[in-house]
């Protein structure tokens, strides 16, 4: 990987997660509501209806406000409440628009350092990634678009992962060609076979070792990635 002259990042799950854990979410919502709703009830597996109804459709703040809604009616309905449809996307709507906050959301411990070093090496970074418009002043927020020369969101430029047309947008951006890239993010089908699909090289991230056997480089922490580079 000695050609590498920049590494991109994915944002959700691979430089940052959100602060709230299901417990928070559930009373969030029951909040809302005036119910309570059991605290240790699991959330839906909001990849199963990712990949199913919306993959490459995170294109809009409205198509992506309305798959976060449509997921949290999804999983109330799910315990059974008796509510209006009504109530319930006010609920989900408030949700969203909560998470789009900065202090709900959290970076992961070795990212200040991944990035540092990065831009010790010389290495110039960037951001692609399926979210809203509210991406760049969240990751200004935590101190992380210091270190970036650009950030791609999804609903800005009106193409999402895995289509090829957002990490063509973003090269063209950046002026670098494919075989200089190494993408970093943690979907096997967004991230890695996404930038496959525009000649870029992927390392996929699984923090939590769940991840099965992938024909491309898998690390636990984004620190392990400069290893690859400087091997």
């Amino acid at each position: 990987m000695k050609s590498v002259r920049a590494i991109i990042y994915d944002a959700g799950h691979t430089l940052l997660r959100p602060r709230l854990e299901p417990p928070d979410i559930w009373d969030f919502l029951g909040g809302q509501l005036g119910v309570e709703f059991a605290r240790e009830r699991p959330l839906p597996d909001s990849g199963y209806y990712y990949y199913r109804d919306m993959m490459g459709e995170y294109d809009s703040d409205a198509r992506a406000r309305g798959f976060w809604n449509s997921y949290y009616v999804k999983a109330m309905q799910a315990t059974g409440i008796d509510e209006t449809d009504d109530n319930l996307q006010a609920a989900a709507n408030a949700l969203h628009d909560w998470f789009q906050q900065p202090e709900q959301w959290l970076i992961f411990p070795e990212v200040p350092e991944m990035l540092q070093r990065v831009q010790a090496l010389g290495l110039r970074q960037g951001v692609i990634s399926d979210w809203g418009t509210d991406l760049v002043p969240l990751l200004h927020a935590h101190d992380v678009s210091d270190h970036l020369e650009f950030v791609v969101a999804s609903a800005a430029v009106g193409a999402a992962k895995p289509h090829p047309d957002i990490f063509h947008y973003a090269l063209a951006r950046a002026g670098l060609s494919a075989n200089e890239v190494l993408y970093i993010g943690d979907s096997y089908i967004s991230d890695v076979l996404g930038a496959r699909t525009a000649g870029i090289a992927a390392v996929l991230i699984d923090r939590e070792q769940r991840a099965p056997e992938v024909d491309c480089p898998v690390v636990t922490s984004l620190l392990d990635v400069l290893e690859l580079i400087e091997s």
